[in-house]
């Protein structure tokens, strides 16, 4: 009897997102998770408590600088790419040249120059590239690609779509990396690019130019003083005043 083929996966980036593809691919027939990329070895070792606790043998912890030769000495077919979003080309495209399947939580990355230089070897290579966007599986965005697939409007001729962010979720990106435009492309990147893929998708088509445009009006310092919200701390773990900060992140509250 000839056994399935075991696929060797690595985790490129062990933050809080990362937790799901290392369970998923735990979970997942035919693969394991051989090596784990990331310059915290403490998140690697919580990674790979997951692995160990789930029943699955531990990864082989791997610093970035030596991405390369984890993917020749490990024997990886898949990569998944969970870093900081704007570090996601420095993994994705050597990855493809190396003839791995790649996964990227999405942005797939932050600018037009990056953009080019994956999709670029994507075409040369002829491997596989996909980027992951978590709103297609929300039951409901399935139910209106269905019927929109089933015709139960007519013949879609223009699209008017407006997504608003609560200051919940809104916030939860200001407090985190992703403030920092550099590495996150400011939040019209990092959030926008689920709702033009949800509607792409809806409509099966993609559209042939773009326009975006945005300012920063509700967050930030100017915003702040002018609704009494800002506090004066380097550091919200520890001060006094970020108790009652409604921007503040409590990571004491949090094992994890």
């Amino acid at each position: 009897m000839s056994r399935t083929p075991v696929l060797r996966a690595a985790v490129v980036g062990t933050g809080h997102r990362a937790q799901l593809f290392t369970r998923g691919l735990t979970e997942r027939p035919g693969h394991v998770v051989a090596a784990l990329c990331d310059p915290s070895p403490t998140r690697m070792a919580f990674h790979n408590r997951l692995l160990t606790e789930a029943g699955a043998p531990a990864a082989s912890p791997w610093e970035p600088d030596r991405f390369a030769g984890l993917l020749a000495k490990e024997d990886i077919d898949e990569v998944v790419v969970t870093t900081v979003d704007a570090e996601h080309d420095r993994y994705i495209v050597p990855a493809l040249k190396a003839g791995c399947r790649v996964v990227t939580e999405k942005p797939m990355t932050v600018d037009a120059e990056r953009c080019a230089r994956i999709l670029d070897t994507v075409r040369e290579s002829g491997n596989s590239l996909t980027v992951a966007f978590n709103y297609r599986f929300n039951p409901v965005h399935e139910k209106v690609r269905a019927l929109l697939a089933e015709g139960a409007i007519g013949e879609v001729l223009s699209v008017h779509f407006e997504w608003l962010l609560d200051v919940r979720h809104g916030a939860d990106y200001f407090r985190r990396w992703h403030r920092e435009k550099h590495h996150s492309g400011g939040l019209m990147v990092h959030k926008s690019s689920h709702h033009f893929d949800l509607v792409n998708w809806w409509l099966a088509d993609e559209p042939r130019e773009a326009f975006g445009y945005g300012r920063l009006c509700f967050y930030g310092r100017t915003a702040g003083e002018r609704h009494g919200l800002r506090r004066e701390y380097d550091r919200a773990h520890g001060a006094d005043r970020a108790a009652d900060d409604p921007f503040a992140l409590d990571l004491a509250a949090n094992d994890t």
